[in-house]
C-alpha cells in the first residue's frame, strides 16, 4: 500500500510540474492596419485657372483666323475650333496638362480617332519643338528639345507619343508642349506657345479645300507609375 501511495504522489507531482512548465503569462500585441488609396487624376489646365499664368495660354493665330477652345466640366477633354483657315495661315492650339492626383503618372500613348475629312486633316502640318515640365509652383525642372513636324494626324499622334512617353509627372507637376512660332508674322515668331501649331501649307492652291470642315480627336492615355 505504501508503495502504491508513493507512486500516486509521484505521478501527481509529475503532472503538476509538467503543467507548470506550460503555464506562462501571455500577452498579445496587435497591429492595426489601415490602407488609404490615392487617386490618379490628370486634367487640362486652361487660361484662368489658378494653377497657371493667365497670360501664357493665348491661342495665337494668323490674321483673320478665328480660334476657340472649350474644356469639358470634368477637365478631361478640350475642343479646339479653327475658323477661316487659308493657305499660309496658322494657329497655336494651346493646352497645358497637370497631374491633379496624388500619385505619379505618365503618358503611355497618344492616339488619334474620329477623323472627319481625312484628306484635309492630312494636308495640314502640325508642329512643336519642345517639352517642358514644371512643378506645382511653376518652377521648370525639365526641358526636352524635340522637333516634331507632322504632315498627317497619325504622324502627329506618333510624334506626341515619342516626345512624352518617358516623362513622369509627379503630383502637381505641369506638362507643357512648346512651339516657338514658325510663322513670324502670324503666330508669334519666336514667342513660345504652350501647345502645337496647326498650319495650312502654301502649296495648297486654287480652290482646293475651300469651305470645307475637318476634325479629329487626340486622346492622351495615362497610367499610374510606381
Amino acid at each position: 500500500m505504501k508503495k502504491h501511495k508513493i507512486l500516486v504522489v509521484a505521478l501527481a507531482l509529475a503532472v503538476m510540474f509538467t503543467g507548470a512548465g506550460y503555464a506562462y503569462w501571455t500577452q498579445t500585441l496587435t497591429i492595426d492596419n489601415t490602407v488609404n488609396t490615392g487617386n490618379m487624376d490628370v486634367a487640362f489646365v486652361c487660361d484662368g485657372d489658378d494653377a497657371w499664368d493667365d497670360g501664357y495660354i493665348s491661342g495665337r493665330t494668323s490674321d483673320l483666323v478665328t480660334l476657340s477652345s472649350v474644356r469639358s466640366d470634368d477637365k478631361q477633354s478640350l475642343d479646339f475650333t479653327v475658323g477661316n483657315f487659308y493657305p499660309g495661315a496658322g494657329a497655336s492650339l494651346d493646352f497645358v496638362v497637370q497631374n491633379t492626383g496624388s500619385v505619379a503618372a505618365k503618358i503611355t500613348q497618344i492616339t488619334s480617332s474620329d477623323i472627319e475629312n481625312s484628306t484635309l486633316c492630312d494636308a495640314l502640318n502640325y508642329k512643336f519643338n519642345k517639352v517642358k515640365v514644371y512643378t506645382a509652383l511653376g518652377i521648370p525642372y525639365r526641358e526636352q528639345l524635340i522637333d516634331v513636324d507632322a504632315d498627317t494626324v497619325s504622324a502627329l499622334a506618333s510624334g506626341l507619343t515619342d516626345a512624352l512617353d518617358d516623362i513622369i509627372l509627379q503630383p502637381g507637376d505641369i506638362l507643357v508642349l512648346v512651339s516657338d512660332g514658325w510663322l513670324g508674322t502670324g503666330i508669334g515668331g519666336g514667342i513660345e506657345n504652350p501647345g502645337y501649331e496647326i498650319l495650312m501649307p502654301t502649296s495648297i492652291t486654287g480652290n482646293q479645300f475651300e469651305k470645307e470642315t475637318a476634325s479629329f480627336k487626340l486622346s492622351l492615355n495615362f497610367t499610374q507609375v510606381n
